[in-house]
């Protein structure tokens, strides 16, 4: 059964890319004879062409990490693994993928600017800059979050730590051979992934000093500033090139074992209409999947980092709408490992990211490798995204800050990271009471809310998508299902979040005010689409 899953997920996917793909190619006329902004703003230091390949790389990265892992597991875990799968592909497909594809495509129409920047010429300034403190307050969250979680990863796992330290290095020399210009690309790759992968077995070896966790964070603080002013070819691309190497390797090797093992699924695949840890199905089915079929962190990714690099606009399909169903293939592994493990087994896992090393060790096993060193594999390659997440997120504030102030000249980089990181480093040593009067990082006192701002801000950036396709003329019906069904998920979320905690503490307020600004934003974008005229971007 599991081997049927994953074959119809793959043949679906397939499919998905070359029509579905191919309609969207031409529905919004793709057209490479139209310079991009990474052509026509070429400076080396974010805007620079780049080749699919190593795009994709980047791009994949960036928008995986940890999140078609950990929410497709808890989804499958809490609601089944049936509604769970059909979200993931028809998600993907229809919706995150659509998403994706517009928000770069929207990006690359405009001057590379980023989503929110896009709004403010699409509907009006006012309403952009408030869609932008939007997009911010997501991204400094996602930074407090990651920064927190890196710190607590190298303090327990010291080898993770030398890992991650090897792999900057192994990166930052990759970049420097590959600007040359005197190497192939495939010349460099047969050698550095194997020199990437070596770093496992490094830290496996000769794990770090054991550093407390304020020191980490002050550490990990520092490297966010020097990756996020540093030229995109030097690091960045690099960087994340080959660590796409580690989920390829994880994902092949996984799907491998999957198509060949005797496991049985040991969760049912409908649990229920409601979850007493995640709440009715309808909508939280949808928040707690995120990634694995949309996610508004795409969008930021697509028209930031993403946008800035595509060499033509083909790319587009490839890099953002294949990128999207090569993740939604990653989350119906990732289902797989949870539906192969039985509930001791999960529970030793612990968290979903213990899930998903156990189980994708099962698999691995069916090919011969050790049951413990196939879960140190995955746990270590998983663990080293979470410096990919961080250092990207803070590139991307950066842009938006530049953005928003309209700061230009060799000095915004500098001044726009450390606006950035200025909240982050305040919240991120601080620790709040939680309902039962502990103190907790500032990050799980909000935790429930992320879910749904992120889904709040896919469905604002396919708006955003809305409106410039009809702006430019172009038949957008196929975005409205992506549209309303993003809309509605989330702000449904958010009142039974304001319903559930109350608007007076710290949960509810926030989830009110947010959804307030969400309501705000939709109106705007519904009221503008009906009007004839359009501004110009």
């Amino acid at each position: 059964m599991l081997a049927l899953i994953l074959i119809m997920s793959c043949i679906l996917c397939l499919s998905a890319y070359r029509f579905y793909g191919a309609f969207l190619s031409t529905q919004c006329g793709l057209d490479d004879d139209i310079p991009t902004p990474a052509i026509q703003k070429q400076d080396g230091l974010d805007y620079a062409p780049t080749r699919a390949s190593v795009l994709f790389g980047h791009h994949f990265s960036s928008i995986a990490g940890a999140g078609p892992i950990v929410g497709p597991i808890l989804a499958a875990t809490y609601f089944g693994w049936g509604p769970t799968w059909a979200w993931i592909l028809i998600g993907a497909i229809l919706v995150g993928g659509v998403h994706d594809f517009g928000s770069t495509l929207l990006s690359v129409r405009n001057e590379g600017r980023s989503i929110a920047d896009s709004m403010c010429g699409l509907i009006g300034r006012k309403v952009g800059q408030i869609f932008m403190l939007f997009v911010i307050f997501a991204l400094v969250y996602v930074i407090i979050v990651f920064l927190d979680l890196t710190a607590n990863t190298f303090v327990r796992q010291p080898e993770v730590a030398t890992a991650s330290g090897w792999f900057v290095v192994v990166a930052l020399l990759f970049g420097i051979l590959l600007r040359t210009e005197k190497f192939s690309l495939s010349l460099l790759a047969l050698f550095f992934f194997p020199l990437t992968f070596a770093g496992l077995a490094i830290g496996h070896h000769f794990p770090m000093v054991e550093l407390s966790k304020d020191l980490w964070l002050i550490i990990v603080l520092a490297y966010c500033f020097i990756a996020s002013v540093l030229p995109i070819g030097t690091l960045l691309q690099p960087r994340d090139f080959l660590s796409a190497g580690f989920l390829y390797a994880i994902l092949v090797l996984g799907l491998i074992g999957m198509l060949f093992t005797n496991e049985t699924i040991q969760i049912p695949a409908f649990e229920g209409w409601e979850s007493e840890k995640l709440g009715m199905l309808v909508p939280f089915l949808f928040i707690s999947v995120a990634c694995g079929a949309c996610s508004g962190f795409h969008s930021i990714v697509s028209s930031g980092t993403t946008s800035k690099q595509i060499r033509k606009e083909t790319d587009v399909r490839r890099i953002s709408y294949g990128g999207m169903l090569v993740e939604a293939i990653l989350a119906v592994f990732a289902m797989g490992c949870v539906m192969a493990l039985t509930p001791v087994e999960r529970e030793v896992g612990n968290t979903p990211v213990g899930i998903f090393a156990s189980g994708a060790a099962k698999f691995f096993g069916t090919l011969g490798i050790p049951l413990k060193l196939g879960t140190e594999f995955a746990m270590l390659a998983v663990s080293t995204f979470l410096l990919t997440t961080l250092d990207t997120c803070t590139r991307l504030t950066r842009f938006l800050l530049e953005e928003l102030f309209s700061w230009q000249g060799g000095s915004s980089r500098f001044l726009g990271t450390i606006f950035a990181l200025a909240l982050p480093t305040i919240l991120v040593f601080q620790k709040f009471p939680d309902a039962h009067g502990s103190l907790q990082p500032a990050w799980k006192a909000i935790w429930p809310l992320f879910g749904a701002t992120n889904q709040l801000l896919a469905a604002l950036a396919l708006m955003t998508f809305l409106v410039f396709l009809k702006n430019s003329k172009i038949n957008f019906s196929f975005v409205i299902f992506p549209a309303m069904l993003m809309t509605l998920m989330p702000m449904y979320a958010l009142i039974i979040m304001v319903s559930q905690y109350g608007p007076t503490t710290l949960l509810g307020g926030i989830s009110l005010v947010m959804l307030l600004l969400g309501v705000f934003l939709v109106y705007n974008s519904w009221k503008f689409l009906r009007t004839e005229g359009a501004q110009n971007p």
